[in-house]
């Protein structure tokens, strides 16, 4: 499996959520809900903070610097949505430059077990996605709470679609 095919379906995976986010009111997306982060708005945040956080800052060996953005900030869709597009631009570009052999190089994660943790790319790319979608899941439940069918995109479907966009019909 290509990694960064899984990260480009995250990506298409964080839009379908985000477009069914703003279909409702801004006042059911910030509403507490007792859920991993409150409210809607602030798991979306998280999901894309987990992307930036990793991306940005722990695979470039950057965690020093990282200042995690507050929930308060993003007061409308057009916040979310600016810094959703930001971090799959920084995200694209790493993705375009990132050669097998990096996915194999070991980086150390600030809070694992030891001082020197180290995972390889290739894995924390993996982790990246897959705490997404633990979270895509905890959003789903919300929005079936409140009578909303969330969004769906199977990865199969995703792959097709990518694989047939530019094939004539037989």
């Amino acid at each position: 499996m290509d990694i960064k095919e899984l990260v480009r379906y995250n990506h298409s995976i964080r839009r379908l959520y985000f477009k069914a986010l703003t279909k409702l009111p801004w006042s059911e997306v910030i509403k507490s809900r007792g859920s991993s982060f409150d409210s809607m708005r602030n798991i979306f945040i998280h999901l894309t903070i987990v992307e930036d956080r990793w991306i940005n800052y722990i695979i470039l060996d950057r965690y020093k610097d990282w200042t995690t953005p507050s929930p308060n900030d993003f007061k409308e869709f057009d916040t979310l949505k600016k810094y959703m597009l930001h971090v799959e631009e920084k995200t694209e570009d790493y993705l375009t430059k990132i050669t097998p052999e990096e996915l194999s190089k070991r980086i150390v994660i600030p809070w694992g077990d030891t001082p020197d943790t180290r995972i390889s790319i290739e894995t924390a790319l993996t982790h990246m996605v897959a705490e997404d979608l633990i979270h895509y899941g905890e959003l789903s439940d919300l929005l079936w709470q409140i009578d909303v069918e969330p969004p769906y995109l199977a990865f199969w479907r995703y792959k097709y679609n990518l694989d047939n966009r530019n094939k004539e019909p037989k």
